[in-house]
């Protein structure tokens, strides 16, 4: 069985862990259980299901209208991996790891995830949507990383060996304030453009150019955006709602993923696999593709770059 891996790259605390148990969980509201699947290991979904109570706990520890200061924490260059069987009729066609990157921002760590990009099949790069928007741009570079973002994916695409992601998704978290109304979600890609626009220009460039995408979820539905923290000029957030954690927009970085591998599945398959499709001994990957973009919704932030 073949093994795809999805790299999630993005500063401590910018929601990636939360994002991947989002993910999964979304899964349940969208009852997705065509012939097309992802599926968690026992042990990973214990995982999952341990960060999404955690969120819950975060909502129902606070009091309404009361912050939520974010912090972070630069650590050691860690790699977690979390292993899922893409399905097709049930039947496993590919592991997907989904490697959770922590730490890992200068010198000899580069090499270390320079070399694991080289290998990987797709990118997850999760950013804050509220320092993004809210902070100033010397913060929002130590926080998101732009520029660790381009030193990192250009060895990758330029000096690499073919290997290289076959997507990049840039993934918006923290995000509700601005997906509020349309205006905010124009000045969110606005902005997303202004830090990020030399990134995707500098891959559209490259040979065998990944697809690019950028998209809002929100993870934490009912936690908002409140203020900046005099002291330190961070974010702060304050609970709009309280109740069961609730998501939006979670399952569709799956969708990306998903259609992605389909691509991919077509292009390896050559003439003898096309062949055999039109014989009948073959599945049409096209109507999966299709089924699971009529499945989950398009969120309202989201376009291929």
């Amino acid at each position: 069985m073949a093994k795809f891996e999805v790299v999630m790259i993005g500063n401590s605390a910018v929601g990636k862990t939360s994002m991947l148990a989002a993910l999964f969980n979304a899964l349940d509201s969208y009852n997705l259980v065509g012939p097309v699947q992802l599926e968690t290991t026992t042990e990973e979904s214990k995982i999952l299901q341990e960060q999404t109570n955690e969120m819950q706990t975060q909502i129902d520890n606070l009091k309404p209208f009361t912050t939520l200061t974010v912090q972070r924490e630069r650590t050691a260059l860690d790699f977690v991996e979390h292993k899922a069987d893409f399905k097709i009729n049930q039947k496993p066609q590919h592991l997907v790891l989904f490697t959770d990157t922590r730490g890992g921002m200068t010198g000899e760590q580069d090499k270390q995830l320079v070399a694991r990009l080289n290998n990987a099949f797709g990118v997850f790069c999760v950013i804050d949507a509220s320092v993004l928007m809210e902070c100033e741009t010397a913060i929002n570079e130590k926080f998101n990383c732009p520029s660790f973002v381009k030193r990192i994916l250009k060895p990758v695409y330029t000096d690499g060996d073919g290997k290289q992601p076959y997507f990049i998704a840039f993934i918006l978290t923290k995000c509700e304030k601005y997906m509020a109304t349309e205006e905010g979600r124009e000045e969110l890609l606005e902005e997303f453009l202004k830090h990020y626009k030399n990134i995707v220009d500098m891959l559209k460039k490259v040979p065998n150019a990944p697809n690019c995408y950028v998209l809002a979820i929100q993870t934490m539905c009912g936690v908002s955006y409140y203020k900046l923290n005099e002291q330190t000029k961070l974010p702060e957030f304050r609970v709009l709602e309280k109740g069961p954690l609730k998501t939006k927009d979670c399952a569709y970085p799956l969708v990306i993923l998903l259609q992605n591998l389909i691509d991919s599945e077509k292009r390896r398959i050559g003439f003898w696999g096309k062949l055999l499709q039109r014989l009948g001994f073959r599945e049409d990957l096209e109507k999966y593709r299709k089924e699971i973009k009529d499945t989950i919704e398009e969120p309202l932030l989201c376009k291929q770059l």
